[in-house]
């Protein structure tokens, strides 16, 4: 037989313990209840909208300093909790940002009387003793290839590239898994951006700006309006805001398609040279 090592059999070991008993959750019970009574975090309305949402897809346009990671790192630990088995995939613009989510989900862990272990060959992740793991992949087209997930997060999901999240997305396909997207406006452009101003039905859109985050330091706000205006419009008021390098933004070249002519009735320029 093949000598398998210490890793596997503490992997084995980990698997057959039993979650704390505190853990359970009734069915009725909200998210967004369970983290106030289980974590003492008390989420705000729009954060609790985030918990308690049961859409397949989900989509997230906050402001910085929102709370997105934390408020995301309870929704992904309380299903990883709740549901046995769950592949819980995260990505982000660098696998350290990912890393920022998982560290956050392990710290509620630790607080619910959970071990740390990690899934194995997965530096960055957290595996539970019920067989569910949440771990980040690289933002690359190559090493993220071959995973499945039952929830993909895609944290800051305007910085990351349109190749990577096409090549991510599928993981979730065979398991009817959930996508969920948050992120911070950035350009006109990306998936982010077209899932966001998008008409297609199935995803569950949540915003957020300063005006949802009173907490904030006022004064702070001020002198960040005060040292970029434009960008402080992105960042608090989650405005698509294009480059200043851009000859034209998103809504001229809206307005220059006429959605009424069919694309594929159009000649082609090799079939007006041949008239």
């Amino acid at each position: 037989m093949q000598n398998l090592g210490p890793i596997f059999f503490a992997r084995i070991k980990a698997a057959s313990e039993v979650c704390p008993e505190n853990q359970s959750t009734a069915p009725e019970q909200k998210t967004s209840e369970w983290a106030e009574k289980a974590l003492n975090f008390k989420p705000s309305a729009k954060q609790a909208e985030v918990l308690d949402a049961e859409s397949k897809y989900m989509i997230l346009c906050c402001n910085r300093q929102w709370g997105k990671t934390t408020t995301i790192a309870v929704k992904a630990l309380h299903r990883a909790i709740t549901v046995e088995n769950q592949n819980i995939v995260i990505i982000s613009r660098t696998k350290l940002q990912a890393g920022i989510l998982i560290d956050r989900a392990c710290r509620f862990a630790i607080a619910l009387g959970f071990k740390i272990r990690r899934a194995l060959g997965q530096r960055l992740s957290l595996q539970l003793p019920n067989g569910s793991a949440i771990f980040a992949v690289a933002h690359s087209m190559d090493t993220s290839v071959g995973n499945t997930a039952h929830v993909l997060i895609v944290d800051e999901a305007a910085l990351v590239k349109d190749e990577v999240f096409s090549t991510v997305s599928p993981f979730v396909g065979r398991m009817h898994g959930r996508i969920w997207l948050m992120s911070t406006p950035r350009r006109q452009a990306g998936f982010f951006c077209n899932i966001w101003h998008g008409k297609d039905p199935r995803w569950h859109k949540i915003f957020s700006t300063i005006e949802d985050c009173p907490e904030i330091d006022p004064d702070f706000l001020e002198m960040q309006k005060a040292l970029d205006p434009i960008k402080y419009r992105q960042d608090f008021h989650c405005e698509f805001i294009q480059p200043a390098d851009r000859l034209f933004d998103a809504a001229t070249i809206d307005g220059m398609i006429d959605s009424t002519i069919d694309q594929w009735q159009v000649p082609q320029s090799h079939e007006l040279r041949s008239k």
